[in-house]
């Protein structure tokens, strides 16, 4: 549709129309999800104020399905992808209101999986040169793991979903450092997508994220919203190591680097959640958003604080890529990261005392 507009004016249409889309769809919603009672109400763990509509996923979704018809025919966001966020949308909405079990939601999420990354033929075929003796190939084990790398960036994205802002927040830094990519390799098409998926997380934070104009969130993405950011992320994700037409495409664990906090924050806190012969999906408050919460940050803080040290993340993959860094380094600094984010969630209290200290000094 604006095929035949210049670069620049078609990039400010797909960064324009997306954002207002958001604000527009949303505002529209927010009634109605409160005459039906798809809000999500303080209690048990929930410590916000007043019944929250949980219409900021749905609204993020259908902005984004409109928007991508603006970029046809040139976008990866195909009827496969749509398809698939279609599918963790409605499930998501329906969790929402009547609270689906975890094993149910991830047989959705694994059949969404597979739905996205089947028909294009792209897979994550090898996890990079991370011992030096050259790149270690999956094989016929590429398929697999990729469907159970997107099912694990769905809940990673999902699990960071804590604080007002948070979930969207982590995803628009590592989206940033996506398209950073996408222009360097020359790659119009994804970086244009990367735009509209940039333009609707921020569209929602509007609504979401604590500001001194917004004391709380009028608006929660809820499950639909975070399960969809995780399965897009995941999707340029895959699309980044495959492509590229003016340099090389960045290595598994620089894109590894670049997604930064929520799978470092999930992966750290399944194991641990296993080793105690607790259900890796089990509830908790040991999360990197928790932990400065304790300490007495406000949510708005939290997320700002964590959103520069997700950018921080992004920086080292992205850098490490262009200075040619070699990979089993990048590999090695990354299992030395996650060590140490392991070390903080086994004393997740006394971190948190510690930090209430320096905030008081």
């Amino acid at each position: 549709m604006l095929n035949q507009l210049p670069v620049l004016t078609k990039t400010a249409v797909l960064a324009v129309v997306p954002l207002l889309l958001t604000l527009a769809v949303i505002q529209v919603l927010i009634k109605p999800a409160r005459r039906i009672g798809l809000v999500d109400r303080p209690g048990g763990r929930k410590e916000h104020d007043g019944e929250i509509p949980l219409i900021g996923g749905l609204g993020m979704a259908i902005a984004l399905i409109l928007s991508v018809q603006l970029a046809e025919p040139q976008t990866l966001i195909g009827l496969n992808v749509l398809g698939g966020i279609a599918l963790l949308v409605v499930v998501g909405v329906l969790d929402d209101f009547l609270d689906i079990r975890a094993k149910t939601k991830l047989l959705v999420q694994a059949i969404a999986a597979m739905l996205i990354v089947l028909p294009s033929g792209v897979y994550i075929t090898h996890v990079g040169d991370i011992l030096g003796i050259g790149n270690i190939s999956l094989g016929p084990l590429a398929l697999p793991f990729t469907v159970f790398a997107v099912v694990g960036l769905i809940n990673a994205v999902n699990m960071a979903d804590g604080a007002d802002g948070l979930a969207a927040g982590l995803t628009s830094t590592t989206v940033v450092w996506f398209l950073s990519c996408a222009l360097l390799m020359g790659h119009q098409v994804m970086s244009f997508d990367l735009i509209i998926l940039l333009a609707v997380t921020t569209g929602f934070m509007f609504y979401n994220m604590r500001t001194p104009l917004r004391h709380k969130a009028a608006v929660f993405m809820g499950d639909a919203g975070s399960m969809m950011l995780g399965a897009l992320l995941a999707w340029f994700a895959i699309q980044l190591k495959h492509s590229g037409t003016i340099v090389q495409p960045p290595p598994p664990f620089a894109i590894l680097w670049m997604l930064g906090l929520p799978v470092l924050d999930t992966v750290v806190l399944m194991v641990r959640r296993i080793r105690q012969g607790r259900s890796p999906f089990s509830a908790g408050r040991d999360h990197m958003h928790h932990i400065w919460m304790h300490a007495g940050f406000t949510p708005g803080e939290t997320t700002l604080l964590l959103m520069a040290l997700n950018t921080a993340l992004g920086a080292i993959g992205f850098a490490a890529w262009r200075l040619g860094l070699p990979e089993w380094v990048l590999a090695s600094a990354y299992v030395g990261l996650f060590m140490l984010h392991s070390i903080i969630a086994t004393h997740a209290w006394k971190v948190s005392k510690w930090l209430k200290r320096q905030k008081g000094a």
